[in-house]
């Protein structure tokens, strides 16, 4: 029996998601490459490594689920950021289960067009994982909160830890090292705002970014 033919609106959806994917996989093959160049240069604990490839396989996942999003709906998609939230940090919690609690709290009204999933997920698990690596070293306990919320037409994603804040005479907009890069770079990749609101009692980290869609949940026009 020979295939049907395939409609031109076919063909729009499957080369939009091929060309939106490729664009995820270049952006997570970079990332990659940046850690592969913070390994090199710090001393990197098994926590750190085992975090580094969960993080990497959920990336991969989050890739694999927008491409089925994107061949099913096309330029119209919109992603569901609560859905993406929990699927990156809930095997960081499994892995740190008994040491750091990471809680997830996002409103379901927290609708973003697929581009902005992955910068996104990425700004969440480099902060998670600077979290564990800063705040609570050296086998420390606590907890880590993710926030996401809509305000107006844009989405607010916070991270915050109850650790010691950034040490003092560190600008996070400026200096740090290959993890701020990374944030400043995927930040500014969203059209977004980076805030680092450091006290004693926690660093909270804050992007603010439109969530490219109209009032009806439908992706906004580019201009």
């Amino acid at each position: 029996m020979m295939d049907q033919p395939t409609s031109c609106d076919d063909c729009r959806l499957w080369r939009e998601a091929d060309h939106r994917i490729a664009n995820h996989l270049a952006m997570l093959a970079a990332f990659v490459r940046l850690k592969e160049l913070e390994i090199d240069r710090e001393r990197v604990t098994p926590e750190a490594v085992h975090l580094l490839l969960e993080t990497i396989r959920t990336q991969t996942d989050a890739v694999a689920s927008l491409h089925r999003m994107l061949s099913a709906q096309g330029a119209d998609a919109a992603a569901d950021l609560a859905r993406h939230l929990q699927a990156t940090c809930t095997p960081l919690a499994a892995l740190l289960a008994g040491r750091v609690e990471i809680g997830v709290e996002c409103s379901p009204d927290c609708l973003v067009t697929p581009d902005k999933v992955l910068p996104v997920t990425q700004i969440v698990s480099e902060a998670v994982t600077n979290a564990v690596k800063y705040a609570y070293q050296d086998g420390c306990e606590g907890k880590i909160h993710v926030r996401g919320r809509k305000d107006g037409a844009s989405v607010v994603v916070e991270i915050a830890d109850e650790g010691p804040g950034l040490k003092s005479g560190l600008d996070p907009r400026f200096g740090g090292g290959l993890g701020l890069r990374l944030m400043r770079a995927l930040s500014k990749q969203l059209g977004g705002e980076l805030e680092f609101v450091s006290k004693s009692s926690g660093l909270v980290v804050r992007v603010t970014f439109p969530a490219g869609l109209n009032s009806n949940g439908a992706q906004a026009p580019r201009r």
